[in-house]
């Protein structure tokens, strides 16, 4: 008779946790002492420029996979509506059409696709909220696929639209990324892996082991394929699969140990009172989630941005929430609405930090919810000092400055309110409404830009920044001769990316001006005119 799968004592945890598809909160299975090693990888440097913790795949000969059954009738999907313009061609898949973002469709015109791609590679995660808007839209909207590399392709049949994705996921614009891969659909199994990760990643273990269970192709991941057999109830094969693995070298032995772990409560590692160490670097999806599993849970305010998006199941205290949210608001993949909603979700019971954060917006929202332009005058100040501390003015000024604009505050608190406006989506009616003969230099200079007319016209503004967005506003302005080149020979999208990558680099007055002028010159007037307003009006480069 062959052996239980799980010791009695973790058996009915263990079950719980399958059929509700959780992982598990962190308080399910008591480890030995010593086993708190999550703030190995939480110390470590978050990787920017690669991600280098996502699952690239190992051999296996014999997946022995078989269909996912969904827990009580659940499905796959993250609730956006995509389609697929060119069918044959995985690259041109987006979540709309070019002409919505006011885009040819032919975009990456002959500029070849590993050109693109590297360029892709490297957009800076730290940028000006409009420039990390613009790189969205090229990241997420349908153009026509690019050409391949002269003499056939190289690498990755898809590694122009690999390369989008693990961009997106760097972003932390998860639902994005998974909406993509969904609307593919793709056999490709380095595919497959990447939507795995974003399952795990987004708490959907369901639907993060569809695309692993598939056997046709089969998947070249033996963990994956590990874990998501155990989690089907195929606890047989799981361990089969995992005993073969480890034979034939195809999973790590810190993976082994986990799974192993996962699947029988027992360390793989005879005599062993605790896990393995774990390795260097930031986990991969995968061991992080089995860590979770086993109780011993690693924080993911020192990880990745993308991982930030587990402590909003609910699962998490409040100010893991916050902490998370403003994360996420602060690069453009969470609404500032659900921030907001957080912030005034109870009383902050404590104070410093965060927690002023937390009550000084209160304050201020009371005050204008009640439209009480005395009240708000007074919380207004401090509160914009912790939002800026928190690097959150774009998207704090996207939900309060119309009802700021509407109180018509003056003074200092007036001034305050007329540059958040210039922050929002509404900065050019907040310009259109300033008083000429009563406002000062720095604010009419402000307004120029904001209506796109030469600044230098209306007033005078100080810095190196101010006369850099003055000479881009101005109309004998010309833009460099090399940008000039790339554009008549129709590679548009290369020079979008080129001046992206160079404006979310280190502040260069020079690089601003001519990449502002770029930017005027291909019709983007509205990520131009609010680039250099972000860059008057924030105290930092992102």
């Amino acid at each position: 008779m062959r052996r239980p799968l799980l010791p009695a004592r973790l058996a009915a945890r263990f079950a719980r946790r399958l059929a509700a598809g959780v992982l598990g909160l962190g308080l399910g299975l008591g480890l030995a002492p010593g086993m708190q090693f999550g703030a190995a990888w939480a110390q470590d440097p978050m990787p920017l420029s690669a991600i280098d913790w996502l699952r690239r795949g190992a051999p296996l000969s014999e997946p022995g996979a078989y269909p996912l059954t969904p827990p009580n009738g659940a499905s796959g999907g993250v609730g956006i509506s995509v389609r697929a313009l060119d069918a044959l061609r995985p690259e041109a898949v987006g979540l709309y059409p070019a002409a919505r973002v006011g885009l040819p469709a032919t975009l990456w015109g002959p500029t070849p696709a590993s050109a693109l791609a590297g360029q892709i590679a490297t957009l800076p995660i730290d940028m000006m909220p409009a420039l990390r808007d613009l790189s969205l839209r090229l990241l997420l909207a349908e153009f026509t696929a690019p050409l391949p590399d002269a003499g056939g392709s190289r690498g990755h049949p898809v590694g122009f639209l690999l390369a989008r994705l693990d961009k997106l996921i760097e972003f932390g614009a998860l639902d994005q990324a998974a909406a993509l891969l969904d609307a593919l659909d793709s056999a490709d199994p380095t595919l497959r892996l990447r939507r795995f990760d974003i399952g795990l990643l987004l708490g959907d273990e369901y639907r993060a082991c569809e695309g692993i269970l598939r056997t046709d192709p089969a998947i070249n991941d033996s963990a994956a394929l590990v874990f998501c057999l155990a989690r089907d109830g195929q606890w047989d094969i799981a361990e089969s699969v995992l005993n073969q693995a480890i034979a034939e070298n195809s999973v790590s032995a810190y993976e082994a140990d986990l799974l192993s772990l996962f699947i029988t409560g027992e360390e793989r590692l005879p005599g062993a009172s605790t896990l393995l160490p774990p390795p260097v670097g930031t986990p991969t999806p995968l061991a992080w989630r089995l860590l979770e599993a086993a109780g011993d849970p690693v924080t993911t305010l020192g990880l990745p941005v993308a991982f930030a998006h587990a402590d909003l199941r609910g699962t998490a205290g409040w100010r893991a929430q916050l902490e998370a949210a403003e994360r996420l608001v602060r690069v453009g993949a969470l609404s500032p609405n659900r921030l907001l909603g957080l912030y005034t979700e109870r009383r902050a019971a404590a104070s410093g930090g965060i927690w002023e954060r937390v009550r000084l917006v209160q304050r201020l929202d009371e005050a204008i919810s009640r439209n009480d332009p005395e009240a708000t005058a007074q919380a207004l100040a401090p509160a914009w000092a912790q939002i800026v501390s928190g690097e959150l003015e774009v998207p704090m000024a996207s939900l309060y400055a119309t009802s700021l604009g509407s109180m018509r505050l003056t003074g200092a608190a007036g001034d305050l309110a007329f540059r958040i406006g210039l922050l929002s989506d509404s900065y050019e009616t907040v310009a259109l409404g300033l008083a000429p003969d009563s406002a000062d230099a720095q604010a009419r200079f402000l307004a120029a830009v904001a209506r796109g007319l030469d600044p230098v016209q209306s007033g005078s503004m100080p810095g190196d920044i101010a006369q850099a967005v003055a000479q881009a506003f101005s109309p004998l302005t010309q833009p460099p001769p090399s940008s000039r080149e790339r554009l008549d020979q129709g590679r548009l999208g290369e020079e979008m990316l080129l001046i992206l990558n160079r404006l979310g680099g280190p502040a260069d007055p020079r690089v601003l001006a001519e990449g502002l002028t770029v930017l005027r010159l291909l019709g983007l007037e509205d990520i131009a005119r609010r680039t250099a307003l972000e860059s008057l009006l924030l105290d930092r480069r992102g």
